[in-house]
């Protein structure tokens, strides 16, 4: 039987209702884990902060990685394993400096993760986070040059995939604390990521770092997990772990997985405008696209919106029974039967 390759996409910073907080989304990736042969997602999905979940059958893709699998011009390739680099940013405390390379330790000698080492920026990075005027955040950085640059010598040293941790901006937002607002630092958290990505073609996720002085609160459990440390680096050096490579078309492998191979994708109801989505529907034999109800955000692009065919269904476990029964060859109609003239 074709094995079923299931693309989940929940985008950050746009307030998701599930997949939107932290960690939130891992529940609903370890579901469909449990029907797919073959799960594709990103590292908003996977990370949790200090918590994570191994998946065997999930590739942990970066956004921008993503989008260009999606239009076909980059291939995913599994791996075994991958020597990561790790990328600070110069503005870094010496208590937050502490803390993330407590956590690399850990790493190492807890999971057994490969680091090959790390890298401090010739320069704060200059990382600053607004939330627009539709709640959709977003964010800039003072000095690309040098974060592309650190990002090149770990490369150069031998790094296949890259962590980075960048000194963010506190947030006070009750809104998000109380699981009702958006992510203030998802925006630009996908901007690090995509300049690393877009630059070097190989696998980037970013861990930010707060202030290291606050004071324990009760906050939201779609937000606890952010709670439970002085930094969100686990998660991201499980991720990147096992990352698929990104490979150009000309040197594809039989292992490979490219744009074709994906079934389905499952989306939050009204974010369906993303590039990489847009991209695989436009194909000659588009996948099946099952948009989900009760995952809101606070985008409005909805399928009808955009004149794509769409299944509607009320929630993640709906979604996955009507995996469950297209995987097992069940028909998902029950229209009137009619002569065929």
């Amino acid at each position: 039987m074709r094995p079923l390759t299931v693309l989940l996409v929940i985008p950050t910073g746009i307030g998701a209702r599930v997949g939107g907080y932290a960690g939130d989304g891992i529940p609903v990736a370890r579901l469909f884990a449990g029907v797919a042969d073959c799960l594709i997602t990103h590292p908003n999905v996977l990370n949790g902060a200090m918590l994570s979940w191994p998946l065997d059958n999930a590739l942990y893709v970066e956004g921008y990685a993503l989008d260009r699998f999606c239009a076909g011009q980059w291939n995913l390739r599994p791996v075994h394993r991958n020597r990561i680099g790790v990328l600070f940013d110069a503005a870094l405390d010496e208590t937050q400096r502490i803390h993330h390379l407590n956590a690399i330790e850990a790493a190492r000698w807890t999971l057994g993760i490969d680091i090959l080492g790390y890298h401090f920026t010739e320069s704060p990075l200059g990382v600053t986070t607004e939330i627009s005027a539709k709640g959709v955040s977003w964010g800039t950085l003072r000095e690309p040059d040098a974060l592309l640059r650190s990002a090149e010598k770990l490369k150069a040293a031998g790094a296949e995939a890259i962590a980075v941790v960048t000194l963010c901006p506190d947030s006070d937002d009750a809104d998000y604390l109380a699981g009702k607002g958006v992510d203030p630092v998802g925006g630009v958290e996908a901007v690090i990521s995509h300049l690393i990505v877009r630059h070097l073609q190989i696998p980037a996720a970013h861990a930010p770092a707060f202030a290291s002085n606050e004071v324990p609160q009760r906050v939201h459990p779609q937000v606890a997990a952010e709670s439970l440390g002085h930094t969100f680096l686990p998660c991201i050096l499980a991720g990147l772990s096992r990352a698929p490579g990104y490979v150009p078309l000309e040197t594809r492998e039989a292992t490979d997985l490219t744009a074709a191979h994906v079934d389905v994708i499952v989306s939050p109801i009204d974010c369906c405008g993303g590039s990489g989505l847009l991209a695989l529907m436009d194909r000659p034999n588009p996948p099946i696209l099952l948009v989900v109800e009760e995952n809101t955000t606070h985008l409005a692009v909805t399928p009808e919106r955009l004149g794509l065919k769409a299944q509607r269904v009320r929630s993640y476990l709906e979604a996955c029974g009507w995996l469950v029964a297209w995987k097992n060859g069940f028909t998902l109609s029950h229209t009137a039967l009619s002569e065929v003239v």
